[in-house]
């Protein structure tokens, strides 16, 4: 059955008409399948599990286990709480600019602060195209990656309006391994992952589990089907472990993890943040400068993803592989819901996942809300 976009705006009254919803979409060629999990009040009261793990090379169903590639919400969950976690424990003022931990880095970008990358609100360009500085995948060079990187420029003056960019989460990540000297994907795992106990959860995924893990799309620059590596290509160039995309988990893993904004920054009983600095990733603090964000997270306003029906205080990401995340401490509702859209062409599935996010979130809260 193929479904209208008018008819698509139309948001289910019942729990039911949710999953008729996501059965037209799957056969609208949105999405070839989805794992959602929706939260209330620290019980899972909607858990749905449709259509398939991947399309190509061969058709395989999909199940709750299915690993992610999460896309963006790498930049909240993982570089975002990491810089916090290190800045807090180290005594490091977010005011701090780059250049202290990046000495090589471009002059103009490197008077951005800690805070400003956190916040998009850097100047940086949205994609660095780090990728173009290489013929092909196999001429890949980290270290040329990272210098190339390194040369990039603010378009605009720091500090004064929000332009979302994965160029200044990059740069972020190579402050957490410069400080640390241990790259993003190892020290999220020995700082977040291994003690909190969450398993599922992770970056680069070993081989052994590229069978869980759903498929995203063709790519033309590395000449194959993305499966079991980021499909992001910058953060591909870095290894897996760019901090604007590559973490990878389960729907479950990832509410897991959530629960840090349940408990002032603990999860499972391992403190991460303190309750003020926790606080800092769901509180706006960009006011007057376009869009509201929290540190890392997206907060509601009218261009919200979600639409308009979360309260002023919800927030969440999204990511580009067809993933989101989104919470609400009024409603006391968290909703994860993942896709592997790209499967299906970037460009096919861009209009029709914006769509099907608003529509669903909007049935969600309306049925749960």
């Amino acid at each position: 059955m193929i479904v209208s976009s008018k008819a698509m705006k139309q948001v289910p009254d019942q729990p039911g008409d949710i999953e008729i919803l996501i059965d037209a979409q799957i056969q609208r060629d949105c999405f070839p399948g989805i794992v959602l999990l929706v939260e209330k009040a620290g019980k899972i009261i909607l858990s749905l599990v449709k259509g398939s793990r991947q399309h190509h090379p061969r058709s395989e169903v999909m199940t709750g286990d299915t690993l992610f590639d999460l896309g963006s919400i790498t930049k909240p969950l993982a570089t975002a709480l990491l810089t916090l976690r290190l800045c807090e424990q180290e005594h490091i003022q977010l005011e701090r600019k780059i250049r202290e931990f990046l000495p090589e880095i471009h002059r103009k970008s490197g008077e951005i602060t800690l805070g400003q990358l956190l916040l998009h609100t850097g100047g940086l360009p949205p994609d660095p195209h780090i990728y173009r500085s290489f013929p092909d995948y196999r001429s890949v060079d980290r270290d040329l990656a990272v210098q190339r990187l390194m040369e990039i420029a603010p378009d605009r003056p720091p500090g004064r309006e929000v332009i979302y960019s994965c160029t200044g989460y990059l740069m972020l990540g190579l402050f957490l391994e410069r400080v640390t000297d241990t790259r993003l994907g190892t020290l999220f795992r020995r700082t977040v992952a291994e003690p909190c106990g969450i398993q599922d959860l992770f970056f680069q995924p070993p081989l052994e589990i590229r069978s869980r893990i759903a498929a995203t799309e063709h790519c033309s620059w590395r000449g194959r089907w993305i499966r079991g590596e980021v499909h992001d290509e910058n953060s591909w160039c870095l290894g897996g472990d760019g901090g604007n995309a590559g973490l990878f988990a389960t729907a479950a893993a990832l509410l897991e993890l959530l629960s840090i904004f349940d408990s002032q920054g603990q999860v499972k009983g391992i403190r991460l943040l303190s309750s003020d600095v926790a606080g800092r990733m769901s509180g706006c603090l960009t006011q007057g400068m376009g869009e509201r964000r929290a540190v890392g997270f997206l907060m509601q306003d009218d261009g919200s993803p979600v639409g308009p029906s979360f309260s002023g205080s919800s927030f969440g990401h999204t990511g580009f592989p067809g993933t989101s995340v989104w919470i609400d401490p009024e409603k006391r509702l968290k909703i994860v819901t993942l896709t592997n859209r790209i499967h299906l062409g970037r460009e096919a599935t861009d209009g029709k996942i914006r769509e099907f996010r608003r529509t669903l979130h909007e049935a969600i809260c309306r049925n749960y809300g």
